[in-house]
C-alpha cells in the first residue's frame, strides 16, 4: 500500500522515494522435525542455504527410472533445530523495522498440508510464532508515543482522519456509556488454552528506530479467503447469531492512490498485544478449519493478519497531532498463512472437502502463474498481463508485487519420504518466486517546518512546572509551622579584631550577640518539647494508619487469592466448556454434512421414483389402450356369437313347430271316443273341486340356452307331459358359499317351494364391496318380488356366479332365473290358460319356446 502524499504547504514531502534499485523476492525455508522415529527423511541441508532432496523409492521419480538428487538454495535454511525467535530475528524483524518507519510488508508461509505453517505464524504458549513476536516488538518501541484512542479515525476508503482531542473524547465516552448500558456486564479477555497471559513468552526485543516527535496508532483485521470469497472475521455480529447466518462477503476495491483494499473490513484500534490477541482468537474461533487424513486441524481457507500503523506529526508545542490529514503516513505489514496444497488421492476428500482443496490448489495455481509471467516479463522484457484478477488473494497483494513494499516467503517442507512428491513441486515454486524482483522503496520523510525535539522539550516544561508547584506548596506547609525558629539563631557574629582602641565596643558588641543568641537558644530549647511532642502525635498517628492499612492489606490480599482460585477454577471450568463445544460444533458440522449428503440421497430417489411412476403412468395407458381394443374386439366378437346362437335356436325352434305341428295332427286325426272323454272330465271335475280349497303352486324354471332343450317324444293324448329340468334351488354342492340378496321386507310366500342353500350369507343392500370380492363367495343369488297384471306376488331367484378380475375386484355373471307365481285355481286367469295349455300342447310348446328365448342371454353384473 502506498503511504499517503502529503502536499503543499510542506515542503519536499513525497510520500514514498522509490530507489531504482530491484531486490529478489526474499525466500526462506524451514524444515519440520520428524513426528515419528520410524519415518524416513528424503532432505538434508548441505549448507545454510542450500538443501538436497533424494527420491525415495515410492515417489514417481524413482518408479519411473530418472534416479537423481536435486538441490535447491534459499535465503535461509533453517533446519529441525531452529527456534522461534530465530526464525522471526532472521524473516520477520526486518519488516516491523520497516512497518515503524512507514514501509509496507508482506510474508506468507507456503506449503503442503501439515508442513509446520501454522505453527511458525502463530506458535503456542512457550514458543510464539511471528505473529505475537511482530506485536511485541511493534508494542514495545511505539510503547512512549502511542495516541490517545480514537485521535485516528477510518474513513471507509482505506485512509484515517485526525480528529480534535473534544472528538476523540467524545467517542471514548460514548464507548464506555455503551459498556455500562449493556445488559452484561463487560467480561475479562478470554485467553485461549495456547496463549494464556501469565504463562506466555513475550519477545522483550525493542527497535529505537520510532521517530520521538511522531504519534503513532495500530490497527488490525482479520480476513480469510475461503472458496475463492473474501469474508471479515473481525465482522460485529453476535456469536449466538453467527450461526443462523455466515459472514458476508466482501468486495476487494482500488482506492484513490491505486491502492487494493477489502472494502468493509473491519479495521479495529488496539493498545496493547493483548488486545490483538484478542480479536486475533475471535477471528480463529470464526476461521474454517476440518479434519482430513493429513491433519487433524487443516485450514481451509487463507488468513490475512494485517497491522496497519499510523503515524502523523505533533505541532509546535509537542502535544497534540497536527490536525493535518495529509501529514498522517500509513503502512502496513501483512501476514498470510495459506491453506496447504492437497492431493486427492492422499487426503481422500469428497463432497465439501474436495470442493474445498479444489479453489485452494486453484488460487495457489494462480499466484504461481502470476509469479511465472512477471519473471517472465522482467527476464525477457515483455509486457504480457499479469493475471491478478483470477484470483482474491492475488487481487488483494497486487501492489506489493508491483513494488509498493518488502516481499518475503517462508516455504514450510516435511521431510518424510511420503511427501516427496509434493515438496519437490514446493521447491519448485519457491525457485523461480527467487527469480522475481520488486523495487527496493524507501522510507517517506515528512517535513513540515517545525523544530526537531519538541515532544521531550514539551515533556522538560511540564516536569519543572510540575516541579515548581511542588516546591509552592512546601513553602506554604513549613510558613504556617514557622521555620524561622528553627533554621536561625541570630544574625552572624560580629568581628572580634582588636587592633584599635575601639576594643571595648567590640567587646560590648560581641557581650550583645551572645546575650541575644542565649535568649535564641532558650526559646528554641523551650519550644523543643513542644516540637518533640507534636512529632511523637504524628509518629503514632502515622504508626496508627499503618497498622490498619496493613490490615487492610492483608484483608484485600486474602480477598484476592479467592478471586484468583476462582478465577482459575473458572478460567479451568470455561476451558473445558470450550474444548466441549468445539466438539460438539465438530460433531453438528458432520450431522449437518450427514443431513445434506441423505437429503441429496433423498432428492435423487424421489427423481428415480417420479421417473418410475411416469414410466408407469406410460405402460399404463398404453395397456388400457391395448385392453379398450381387444374389449371392443370380444365384444364385436360376443355379439357375432349371439347372433348365430339365435340364428340356431331360430333354427330349432322351427323345427320343434314342425314336430308339433305333426303331433298336432295326429291328435287330430286320432280324437278320442265319447266315453274316455266323459271319464276324463270327471276326474278333471274332482280335480278342480280339490284344488278350489288350496291355492294351486306352479314353479316354471327359465333354462340357459345349452341346458334348457325341450325333448318331445312321440305319445299318446293321454300320457303327454312336458319335460322339465329340475329346479338348481333344490341343494347346491359342499364347496358352495351364497350370497343371498334379498329385500328388507319380503313378502311371506308360505310354499313348499323354497330356495336350499347350505352354506349362504344374506344381505339386503351391497354397501360392502367385500361382500363379492370375498374369496370364499362363489354364488350369487337376487331376489325380486312384483305384482303381475292379474293382482298375484310373482318372486323371481336370478341366480350367477362370482368370478374374480384381474384388477383385484370381482364380477357376477348370472346363469339362471327361477320365476315363483301364487295363483288360485278357480279364479286366476293364468291357471286357465295353463289349463288350456294342458288341454292345448300346441300353445305349451309356445309357451316353452317363449321362455327359452327371453332367457337365452346371460346377464351380468
Amino acid at each position: 500500500m502506498k503511504p499517503v502524499r502529503s502536499r503543499t504547504p510542506f515542503k519536499k514531502t513525497p510520500s514514498k522515494q522509490r530507489s531504482s534499485g530491484r531486490d529478489p523476492v526474499k525466500v526462506y525455508c524451514r524444515i519440520r522435525p520428524m513426528q515419528n522415529d520410524n519415518d524416513v527423511s528424503c532432505m538434508a541441508v548441505i549448507s545454510p542455504s542450500t538443501v538436497r532432496l533424494v527420491p525415495p523409492e515410492s515417489s514417481v521419480n524413482y518408479r519411473s527410472g530418472t534416479y537423481k538428487e536435486l538441490q535447491y538454495t534459499f535465503k535461509f535454511v533453517f533446519d529441525e533445530t531452529s527456534t522461534q525467535k530465530f526464525v522471526f530475528d532472521t524473516v520477520a524483524l526486518p519488516l516491523v523495522e520497516n512497518l515503524i518507519q512507514g514501509k509496507n510488508g508482506l510474508l506468507f508461509t507456503y506449503g503442503v498440508t501439515g508442513s509446520g505453517k501454522t505453527f511458525t505464524m502463530t506458535g503456542d504458549m512457550t514458543n510464539g510464532g511471528i505473529m505475537p513476536r511482530c506485536l511485541d516488538v511493534l508494542f514495545n518501541s511505539i510503547s512512549e508515543f502511542q495516541a490517545k484512542k480514537y485521535c485516528f479515525k477510518p474513513d471507509k476508503m482505506n485512509g484515517f482522519d485526525v480528529q480534535t482531542d473534544a472528538d476523540a473524547l467524545l467517542d471514548r465516552q460514548s464507548e464506555m456509556l455503551q459498556m455500562l448500558q449493556s445488559k452484561t456486564p463487560k467480561t475479562p479477555r478470554r485467553k485461549e488454552p495456547n496463549y494464556i497471559e501469565e504463562q506466555r513468552v513475550s519477545d522483550s526485543t525493542k527497535l529505537t528506530c520510532a521517530e520521538e516527535d511522531n504519534t503513532y496508532a495500530v490497527f488490525v483485521t482479520y480476513i480469510e479467503i475461503y472458496n475463492n470469497n473474501t469474508y471479515d472475521l473481525l465482522e460485529e455480529i453476535p456469536e449466538d447469531c453467527l450461526r443462523q447466518r455466515s459472514l458476508q462477503s466482501r468486495i476487494i476495491r482500488e482506492d484513490a492512490n491505486h491502492n487494493m483494499y477489502v472494502h468493509g473490513v473491519t479495521e479495529v484500534e488496539v493498545k496493547s498485544t493483548e488486545e490483538a490477541f484478542d480479536l486475533f482468537y475471535k477471528g480463529q474461533k470464526r476461521k474454517r478449519m476440518a479434519h482430513t487424513s493429513l491433519n487433524a486441524e487443516s485450514s481451509r481457507s487463507h488468513s490475512v493478519f494485517t497491522i496497519r500503523l499510523v503515524q502523523a506529526p505533533l505541532d509546535g508545542q509537542g502535544e497534540t497531532v497536527l490536525q493535518d490529514k495529509r501529514a498522517v503516513c500509513i503502512s502496513q505489514l501483512s501476514l498470510v498463512d495459506l491453506a496447504g496444497s492437497e492431493r486427492t488421492n492422499r487426503t481422500k476428500n469428497s463432497g465439501q472437502r474436495l470442493r474445498e482443496a479444489g479453489n485452494i490448489n486453484n488460487s495457489l495455481m494462480t499466484l504461481r502463474s502470476c509469479l511465472e509471467i512477471l519473471r517472465e516479463n522482467q527476464m525477457q522484457g515483455t509486457n504480457k498481463m499479469v493475471p491478478y484478477r483470477d484470483s482474491r488473494i492475488t487481487h488483494l497483494f497486487k501492489n506489493y508485487f508491483d513494488g509498493e513494499g518488502q516481499v518475503a516467503v517462508i516455504v514450510c517442507v516435511n521431510p518424510r519420504a511420503e511427501d516427496y512428491d509434493e515438496t519437490v513441486q514446493v521447491m519448485k515454486f519457491a525457485e523461480m518466486t527467487q527469480e522475481v524482483q520488486v523495487t527496493r522503496p524507501e522510507a517517506p520523510k515528512i517535513e513540515i517546518g517545525l523544530l526537531p525535539g519538541r515532544r521531550k522539550a514539551n515533556q522538560i516544561f511540564k516536569q519543572a512546572v510540575q516541579h515548581l508547584e511542588q516546591n509552592e506548596k512546601k513553602e506554604d506547609v513549613q510558613n504556617d509551622f514557622d521555620i524561622g525558629l528553627v533554621y536561625s539563631l541570630g544574625p552572624p557574629f560580629p568581628s572580634m579584631e582588636m587592633n584599635s582602641a575601639d576594643a571595648e565596643n567590640i567587646l560590648r558588641e560581641l557581650i550583645l550577640h551572645l546575650e541575644l543568641r542565649m535568649k535564641k537558644r532558650c526559646e528554641l530549647l523551650a519550644d523543643l518539647p513542644k516540637r518533640q511532642g507534636r512529632f511523637r502525635c504524628n509518629l503514632l498517628e502515622m504508626e496508627k494508619e499503618n497498622c490498619s492499612l496493613k490490615q487492610e492489606v492483608s484483608t484485600y490480599k486474602a480477598t484476592l487469592d479467592q478471586e484468583r482460585k476462582k478465577m482459575s477454577v473458572l478460567e479451568t471450568k470455561l476451558t473445558t466448556m470450550e474444548s466441549h463445544m468445539a466438539t460438539m460444533q465438530k460433531n453438528l458440522d458432520e450431522k449437518e454434512l450427514t443431513i445434506n449428503m441423505l437429503k441429496q440421497e433423498l432428492d435423487n430417489k424421489e427423481v428415480m421414483l417420479n421417473k418410475r411412476t411416469i414410466e408407469k403412468e406410460k405402460v399404463k395407458q398404453k395397456y388400457s389402450s391395448k385392453m379398450m381394443a381387444e374389449t371392443e374386439k370380444m365384444s364385436k366378437e360376443m355379439q357375432q356369437q349371439l347372433k348365430l346362437q339365435k340364428a340356431e335356436l331360430k333354427n330349432q325352434m322351427r323345427e320343434k313347430e314342425e314336430k308339433l305341428r305333426k303331433v298336432k295332427q295326429i291328435l287330430i286325426e286320432d280324437r278320442p271316443s265319447p266315453q274316455l272323454l266323459s271319464a276324463n272330465s270327471d276326474s278333471h271335475i274332482s280335480l278342480n273341486n280339490f284344488k278350489s280349497d288350496h291355492n294351486v303352486v306352479s314353479a316354471t324354471t327359465s333354462m340357459t340356452p345349452y341346458s334348457s332343450k325341450l325333448k318331445s317324444t312321440g305319445t299318446t293324448c293321454s300320457g303327454l307331459t312336458p319335460v322339465r329340468r329340475r329346479s338348481r334351488s333344490v341343494g347346491g354342492l359342499c364347496g358352495e358359499v351364497w350370497l343371498d340378496h334379498r329385500p328388507a321386507i319380503p313378502a311371506p310366500l308360505g310354499t313348499v317351494l323354497q330356495p336350499h342353500m347350505k352354506k349362504r350369507k344374506s344381505v339386503t343392500r351391497l354397501t360392502d364391496i367385500k361382500d363379492i370380492t370375498d374369496p370364499m363367495t362363489n354364488k350369487y343369488c337376487l331376489m325380486t318380488q312384483e305384482q303381475d297384471s292379474g293382482g298375484d306376488v310373482e318372486t323371481r331367484l336370478y341366480k350367477g356366479d362370482v368370478v374374480p378380475t384381474v384388477s383385484g375386484g370381482a364380477q357376477v355373471i348370472f346363469n339362471d332365473v327361477e320365476t315363483l307365481r301364487q295363483e288360485s285355481p278357480s279364479s286366476s286367469p293364468v291357471r286357465k290358460r295353463n289349463l288350456e295349455a294342458e288341454a292345448h300342447p300346441q300353445d305349451l310348446a309356445t309357451v316353452c319356446a317363449m321362455s327359452v328365448e327371453g332367457h337365452a342371454k346371460k346377464p351380468r353384473l
